[in-house]
């Protein structure tokens, strides 16, 4: 090929895939961290993904869903094709500032949050709902981190409190190890 300007030529260099030594392999798990910064503890979900994201493996696609209404949700859940889903997020659970839980979707109810909705007027429950009826099939967990405080920061913060801030590096682990755990399963039964 003759580039017809030098600078085209470059880019279209580095812009080739190296060969690759092995076969790409499809991930198995779809890991998403659905939050709001501007909303305190709502940001809880986007720190802990963000801080383990360098630790996962290839089996895993790591997705940031910041600020996102329930109408983008439920869209960009009918596209994800990997079988299992883990979503991160805080919920308010009853448990002390800083807990967090592990769960199945079919293990749980998910209410809807009478003073925290879409602008469009439903939140994450509806979301899954139009997303299920659509045709979402995936298997489904949670890693639901319990909030102190969510209430919209109109200086704009982005401060998670103090007891979170704490426990992100146990909740960070806490995570990983349930990750790890389900890709051994998926392992497993392939064997």
């Amino acid at each position: 090929m003759i580039p017809v300007f030098p600078a085209l030529f470059i880019c279209w260099m580095y812009i080739l895939p190296k060969p690759l030594n092995k076969p790409l392999s499809k991930p198995y798990l779809t890991l998403i961290a659905i939050g709001n910064r501007s909303m305190g503890d709502d940001g809880i979900g986007l720190i802990v993904v963000e801080s383990i994201k360098k630790q996962l493996s290839d089996d895993i696609d790591v997705q940031i869903w910041e600020n996102m209404d329930a109408l983008s949700v439920t869209a960009e859940l009918l596209e994800i094709q990997t079988p299992t889903i883990v979503i991160v997020d805080c919920a308010d659970m009853g448990l002390n500032a800083g807990e967090s839980m592990w769960f199945k979707q079919s293990e749980c109810a998910l209410d809807k949050h009478l003073n925290l909705i879409s602008t469009h007027g439903f939140g994450f429950a509806d979301a899954l709902a139009l997303a299920e009826t659509l045709g979402f099939k995936q298997q489904l967990f949670f890693f639901a981190i319990q909030p102190s405080d969510t209430s919209f920061d109109s200086a704009f913060n982005n401060e998670i409190s103090e007891t979170l801030k704490n426990n992100t590096a146990a909740m960070c682990k806490s995570l990983l190890l349930e990750l790890y755990e389900l890709l051994e399963l998926k392992q497993l039964k392939q064997q």
